[in-house]
């Protein structure tokens, strides 16, 4: 499927919400010479898409596993400028010597997963140059819960969230005690993405992962009506988002 569809391909094998999070990601995303930290590259599919779109990436994820099919996909699609590297996030200030500095830092659907959630963002705040830019999304506090997802999560850090969400004034907050400047905000994931998401996962308990795919793929292009629909129904996103600036 890479070799057919390219990187877009990293868009659709997996939760509906990743396109949304793109298109976002593409408005607000430094094209060109830059150099990127992807904090929690997940499938690679954002950090390759920095690299194609002409930044020099460093992606950044715990698993051993995940990295190496990360490095493989970048391979099959040509993305050379994508460093995988295997860390964890909540001990990036042993690893800045080695990291160094970045013009813009990528961190979607990823704070929510650490406790000190203050900490991570004031350790990727110090590693961005005067001038560099966040871009962070996490799951809005006043989403309905999808399929199997708890309200009142475990604090315990075992790669699960640690916490339900955030409200835009909680996120523009920790921005803030960072020492950033909120640029701009957006919710993302409407009530489509969200009810996709919802029968994936309700149909992969049921049938398997490969088959419940089939079925919701071509649903996904549902997703054009996803922003009015939302909108009409005074539907709560899934996630928020914000692009906040390091003062120069």
């Amino acid at each position: 499927m890479l070799r057919v569809l390219g990187w877009r391909a990293l868009l659709i094998t997996g939760d509906p919400c990743v396109l949304d999070r793109w298109l976002w990601l593409r408005k607000n995303l430094r094209k060109g010479p830059s150099r990127t930290f992807d904090a929690g590259s997940g499938n690679g599919a954002f950090s390759i898409y920095a690299a194609l779109a002409g930044n020099t990436v460093v992606a950044a994820s715990f698993s051993d596993a995940e990295q190496a099919r990360g490095r493989a996909r970048a391979a099959v699609l040509g993305a050379r400028e994508v460093d995988f590297r295997t860390l964890d996030l909540r001990e990036l200030d042993r690893h800045r010597g080695s990291l160094g500095d970045f013009d813009q830092i990528i961190c979607l659907e990823t704070i929510e997963h650490v406790t000190d959630d203050r900490g991570l963002m004031h350790s990727l705040v110090g590693m961005l140059r005067p001038g560099g830019q966040l871009l962070l999304s996490t799951p809005f506090d006043g989403h309905r819960p999808l399929y199997s997802e708890q309200r009142h999560p475990s604090a315990d850090e075992d790669g699960s969230h640690v916490r339900f969400g955030y409200s835009q004034q909680q996120l523009r907050g920790l921005a803030a005690d960072a020492g950033l400047q909120v640029a701009d905000e957006a919710f993302i994931s409407g009530v489509v993405s969200q009810k996709l998401t919802n029968l994936l996962r309700r149909l992969t308990r049921a049938v398997g992962l490969p088959l419940a795919w089939a079925v919701v793929l071509p649903l996904r292009a549902l997703v054009c009506v996803d922003w009015p629909l939302s909108r009409l129904l005074g539907y709560p996103y899934l996630s928020v988002a914000v692009c906040a600036v390091k003062p120069a």
